[in-house]
């Protein structure tokens, strides 16, 4: 999925939002959209970490570009595994 299809598809979200992403068969993170507060929830790290990895060597914009151009439309991105819970 291309930067600009997700940028559209940010610009129209209003209220909640929850779906998972999915590595093959394997969950990878479920993803919560509530208003302006993202919420990704690691679900399975190696896959997670395999779809990092798929994204950084594809030669696209990379998920970190992706995390910038979501937060400067305003929304707060957090990161959690287990106990473990990160705001970017």
């Amino acid at each position: 999925m291309g930067m600009e299809i997700i940028s559209e598809i940010m610009k129209t979200i209003a209220g909640r939002m929850h779906f998972m992403v999915f590595l093959g068969n394997k969950p990878a993170a479920d993803i919560e959209i509530n208003d302006k507060e993202i919420t990704v929830t690691i679900k399975n790290p190696v896959a997670a970490l395999e779809l990092g990895i798929e994204e950084f060597f594809s030669g696209k914009s990379g998920v970190s570009d992706m995390f910038q151009r979501i937060k400067k439309m305003g929304y707060n991105i957090r990161i959690k595994y287990k106990i473990i819970e990160v705001n970017l």
